[in-house]
C-alpha cells in the first residue's frame, strides 16, 4: 500500500523529533520552509498538496528526495548541517533571505568580527 505525502510529512516529523529527542512542532517546520502552520497542517492532513517549491522546500528540511515525498519510492536521508535545526536557525534563515545583497554583506561583516573569522 503507497501512503500519501500527506503521511509521509507527519511521519518525517515525528521521525526528526525522535532524533533531536524533543518534539518538533509544525510551526517550527512551517517557519523553516517558509509556509504557515495552517498551509503545513493542510499538507500533513491531506487537505492541501503541497506546490513545487514548497515541496522541494520540505524535501531539502527533511533531508529526503521530492520523488521520496511524492511517492514513497526513495528512501530518506540523513539531515544535513546546512539545514536549520531549531527555530532559531530558522529565524536567522528567513531573515537573510528577506535581506538584499548589500544587507547581507554587512551582516556578515558584523558577524565575523563577532566571533573572529577571517573574511575569506
Amino acid at each position: 500500500m503507497t501512503t500519501s505525502i500527506a503521511s509521509r510529512l507527519s511521519s518525517l516529523r515525528h521521525a526528526l523529533a525522535e532524533k533531536l529527542g524533543r518534539k518538533v512542532s509544525a510551526q517550527e517546520v512551517a517557519d523553516a520552509v517558509g509556509i504557515s502552520r495552517s498551509t503545513l497542517s493542510g499538507y500533513e492532513r491531506g487537505h492541501d498538496r503541497p506546490g513545487r517549491e514548497s515541496l522541494l522546500a520540505l524535501a531539502t528540511y527533511y533531508s529526503v528526495s521530492v520523488d521520496y515525498l511524492a511517492s514513497g519510492e526513495m528512501p530518506a536521508v540523513e539531515h544535513p548541517d546546512n539545514v536549520a535545526q531549531n527555530s532559531e536557525e530558522a529565524l536567522l534563515l528567513t531573515l537573510w533571505r528577506r535581506m538584499d545583497e548589500d544587507q547581507r554583506r554587512s551582516w556578515l561583516g558584523l558577524l565575523r568580527g563577532m566571533i573572529h573569522i577571517d573574511a575569506a
